[in-house]
């Protein structure tokens, strides 16, 4: 299971949280939106803006006038440069022009950047504490602390990508089941959800690509927290998301599929590249992540 990142605004941004701080307990909210209306859209906004007290009321005005209620969001005045940023969703008809619309929210004396982008989740979560994340009890950990475990692991275990990539398998064969539980997912969507779960986790940007016909593809992986923080290695090191996309995949297309990384940022690569095949028949998933062929 996958452990809550930081939202990782500068990349695809379609994940919000709002934090609720009383007097005796913190509530976070966890929300990944859909909409049911085929003639709208779910877009967010990240809106950067000076800081002053009419700033919110103005953005909302705009808003207002423009027909857009806001469905989620929350501010966030802590940026110490006497700015602050307003992140939400909402519900567009797709006839309206974004980039005019955007154009003008940007013209707004309050305002200083705009960011936008149109969001493929197709369900609604929440959560509070403790965190759930996919149906499961989840935590927020530092990137270094995951990569420290798996750094030991290199270092001192034989087989050791082979334990890794073993150890993804049931994290992805068990994210694929709860979506599977939840919402329609097949090969006309698989790419959509695994690319936006990772980036709402913070483990990566990823781009997809596999024929339906031959099963054969890659998936390349921007910006991996494994590799970033591994930093320097003489061999891949994101053995554990290899055995990830192949226990989602398999789970979700009904075949055994194997994956392997070829080439890892760690090694000096710009990327992370896994290579997606389909394995031999009667070839057992769990066999193809130890290096075996039988």
């Amino acid at each position: 299971m996958l452990c809550l990142h930081d939202i990782l605004w500068g990349y695809q941004k379609s994940i919000g949280i709002k934090i609720d701080i009383g007097v005796d307990n913190i509530v976070r909210d966890l929300c990944m939106f859909c909409t049911a209306d085929e003639t709208e859209n779910v877009i967010w906004f990240n809106i950067i803006y000076y800081d002053r007290i009419s700033s919110h009321a103005d953005i909302m005005n705009f808003m207002a006038d423009n027909g857009i209620n806001v469905r989620f969001g929350y501010l966030d005045n802590r940026m110490n440069t006497g700015t602050g940023k307003y992140i939400f969703f909402t519900n567009i008809d797709k006839k309206v022009d974004l980039i005019s619309l955007v154009d003008e929210l940007k013209d707004l004396d309050v305002v200083i950047d705009v960011e936008y982008g149109i969001s493929k989740n197709t369900i609604i979560q929440s959560a509070e504490f403790p965190l759930n994340m996919l149906g499961e009890r989840a935590i927020i950990a530092r990137a270094t602390t995951f990569v420290d475990i798996i750094r030991t692991l290199y270092e001192n275990v034989s087989q050791s990508n082979g334990l890794m990539m073993l150890s993804g398998l049931k994290g992805g064969i068990d994210a694929a089941k709860y979506f599977k539980g939840v919402i329609d997912i097949d090969e006309s969507n698989f790419k959509d959800i695994l690319e936006e779960l990772f980036i709402a986790t913070g483990w990566g940007i990823l781009d997809i690509e596999c024929d339906q016909e031959t099963m054969r593809g890659r998936i390349i992986v921007k910006e991996s927290f494994i590799a970033n923080k591994y930093k320097e290695s003489e061999r891949p090191v994101c053995g554990y998301m290899s055995g990830y996309f192949a226990g989602f995949l398999t789970e979700v297309l009904g075949q055994t599929m194997h994956v392997r990384e070829v080439r890892c940022k760690s090694m000096g690569h710009d990327v992370c590249e896994h290579a997606i095949s389909l394995a031999p028949p009667g070839a057992k998933l769990e066999h193809l992540l130890r290096g075996e062929s039988t």
